[in-house]
């Protein structure tokens, strides 16, 4: 009997040490993250006005594949209506204009929704739109300005 009480009450040590155990909460950091701003106004340097970028715009960002001019439809200046390349993620960016997510290291395509299309925030070279590289080691940090319709000429 004394050995049953013996085991028993080891058996109770044991799984109490366990159960009071914090968990190891194990969090990856971001390894794309940066802000998106919205700019409706003229961004000419003015002398009594100091330079801005533009107010946090809280939005949703969808990341594609790397992403060519030709894969657009119905490409007017900035905007487009469908992209032909395949979706990786979709980011919503919070009040501040603050987005941060982990991608796969490779080269990749952002595109805003704005306005109910999709806004291409640059061009990269003659063909490319709006790509980025996520590195293996190295956190990617992006600003993208939204150039409201009435910057648009």
């Amino acid at each position: 009997m004394e050995k049953k009480l013996c085991f028993l009450f080891f058996v109770l040590s044991i799984f109490t040490f366990i159960a009071c155990r914090s968990p190891k909460i194990v969090q990856e950091k971001a390894n794309f993250q940066g802000i998106v701003l919205e700019q409706n106004f003229n961004s000419m340097p003015m002398v009594d006005r100091a330079n801005s970028n533009g107010a946090p715009l809280a939005t949703q960002l969808f990341i594609y594949n790397s992403t060519s001019i030709s894969q657009l439809d119905s490409l007017t200046g900035p905007f487009c209506s469908r992209i032909n390349s395949a979706l990786v993620s979709s980011i919503q960016s919070d009040e501040k204009g603050r987005f941060a997510t982990n991608l796969k290291p490779g080269i990749y395509s952002v595109f805003v929704r704005y306005e109910n299309a999709y806004y291409i925030p640059y061009f990269s070279g003659s063909t490319g739109t709006a790509l980025f590289e996520i590195k293996k080691e190295t956190p990617t940090q992006l600003e993208v300005i939204v150039r409201g319709s009435s910057n648009i000429q």
